[in-house]
């Protein structure tokens, strides 16, 4: 008899993925166009606020 492990997705934190890609694409960026780190800095604060925001509109519904 096979199991159903099917996954709920909608618990899934979207502040830390943000901060994550944020922090991945502002440093791959960074050295890309300018040579400087800070812009790794401003790229994990704007992946952070757009996941918290995410999760925000998410456990309203």
């Amino acid at each position: 008899m096979a199991k159903n492990n099917s996954y709920d997705y909608s618990k899934l934190p979207f502040t830390g993925l943000g901060l994550i890609f944020g922090t991945a694409i502002g440093a791959g960026l960074s050295f890309v166009i300018a040579g400087d780190v800070i812009w790794a800095g401003i790229g994990t604060g704007v992946g952070l606020v757009i996941g918290a925001a995410i999760d925000g509109m998410k456990r309203r519904k």
